[in-house]
């Protein structure tokens, strides 16, 4: 993605995964002031509901950064196992069948989708109902391990609701939606999630929160091998499901399938700091978010 289309994104450095390797932390003190120059891509202004957050990463006066987490199932595509017309046996041969996505069926599968969220906002204002740092930096910042490695090419949060509660004011609800669409293959999940969690009133911060998740995960696919010898292929075909009375396929691969689970945020104290300093959490290098 160019991240000089997106218009809302600043660009900062990540410090790199391993100690010593790829490191971009100048030497000193005047050199890391001449790097953090550079490391302003683009300053934007992001508004969301009516919500406005100015990001700038040269040593932003207010910065809190949250790890998201989204565990739990959802569907995948497999071989059918069951005969049916058009198929061979319980190979589920492409060929043998009346479209490509004849032979590809939903199983129950695992879903993951972790990341972080940037706020530069005061931290009464950030993780708040409409709080435009909450998709400043998703697509860049997320990405999902199951059911297949991917990262996004959009990923939107929104939170819309937002309440400090308890006896003493320690602890807090939320509620929101979530949408992330996969590059290759295309697919959408979009999920509600809702949760309690714990607030610091000495920090005036959000520590913690968790809670559950539900959606639809757009189009499943199954992405592997079809057949043996000369005849095997790889395909990547959208999964179907099954009719009940005959069994059959039903021939709307393109439906929606089912995603729930858990989910959590937390904020990252250490990742906070070095934001305020310019620096981005390092993600795993097969993203190529880094």
């Amino acid at each position: 993605m160019d991240l000089s289309e997106c218009g809302r994104v600043v660009v900062g450095a990540r410090e790199s995964e391993e100690a010593g390797e790829g490191s971009n932390k100048p030497d000193s003190k005047k050199e890391r002031k001449k790097q953090m120059k550079k490391l302003i891509l683009i300053a934007a202004v992001a508004a969301i509901g009516g919500a406005y957050a100015d990001c700038t990463l040269d040593k932003p006066k207010e910065a809190a950064v949250y790890a998201w987490k989204f565990v739990g199932k959802t569907t995948v595509g497999a071989l059918a196992s069951y005969k049916v017309a058009g198929t061979v046996g319980n190979n589920c041969n492409l060929g043998g069948g009346t479209s490509t996505s004849a032979c590809a069926i939903r199983v129950p599968g695992n879903l993951a989708i972790q990341g972080y969220l940037y706020y530069c906002e005061n931290c009464c204002d950030a993780f708040q109902s409409g709080s435009a740092g909450a998709t400043i930096r998703a697509t860049q910042s997320f990405y999902m391990t199951k059911p297949f490695k991917d990262v996004f090419t959009q990923a939107d949060i929104t939170i819309d609701l937002a309440h400090i509660i308890g006896k003493a004011a320690t602890q807090y609800e939320t509620k929101g939606i979530a949408t992330f669409t996969t590059t290759d293959p295309s697919v959408t999940y979009t999920v509600w999630f809702a949760g309690l969690g714990s607030f610091n009133k000495t920090k005036k911060v959000v520590t913690a929160v968790s809670g559950n998740f539900a959606g639809t995960a757009e189009s499943p696919y199954y992405i592997g091998y079809v057949g043996t010898g000369s005849n095997k292929t790889w395909e990547c075909v959208p999964a179907d499901w099954w009719l009940c009375d005959p069994i059959s396929f039903a021939g709307q691969p393109s439906e929606a399938s089912v995603a729930y689970g858990n989910w959590s945020a937390r904020y990252n104290a250490s990742a906070s700091a070095k934001y305020r300093k310019g620096y981005l959490v390092a993600l795993p290098k097969w993203t190529g978010l880094n």
